[in-house]
């Protein structure tokens, strides 16, 4: 494995617990509201971030590469409103979008044809949390902050993580 991709798929790790970090933010935003559909909502989120982690992982060892973790940088923020934290959630994401491009990119430089079909799921796993970010956004339009209730209603029955 070409040392860059290495490297990018290490620190990739990192990024899915810090994602993981972040939605737990998010979650104890909710649970301070007592928005308990929401809050299950970024739990599960985080649950999917540190499995995603475990996928990079896995993957490492199954290519035979020493895994190297490295602290996990995350600072605690405070949120003011439902929507900052529906758009915080948006903008993580593309990030997160960004990066595993980014790694595809240098795959396909290097012709790492593994590495590329294994990425290939988080390319389609990065579209879908983009639309679920941006459907809960659009929802809450909808609604205003009157209809917040309603929506936390939805995400606590909700059994698929998909923002129905």
């Amino acid at each position: 494995m070409e040392e860059k991709i290495y490297t990018l798929l290490n620190e990739q790790v990192n990024k899915e617990f810090q994602s993981a970090y972040v939605y737990l933010d998010f979650y104890n935003f909710f649970e301070e509201k007592s928005l308990d559909g929401f809050s299950k909502w970024y739990k599960d989120q985080a649950n999917e971030e540190i499995s995603h982690a475990w996928r990079f992982i896995n993957y490492l060892h199954d290519m035979d590469q020493q895994v190297k973790l490295t602290p996990i940088e995350h600072k605690s923020q405070k949120y003011s409103s439902v929507k900052e934290v529906l758009e915080g959630g948006l903008h993580h994401e593309q990030y997160i979008s960004g990066c595993i491009r980014d790694i595809y990119s240098q795959a396909n430089e290097t012709k790492d044809f593994e590495t590329m079909n294994f990425l290939n799921y988080f390319l389609s796993e990065q579209i879908e949390e983009e639309v679920n970010a941006r459907n809960l956004i659009a929802k809450y339009d909808f609604v205003g902050e009157s209809g917040v209730l309603g929506m936390n209603g939805i995400l606590q029955n909700s059994s698929d993580h998909q923002a129905q």
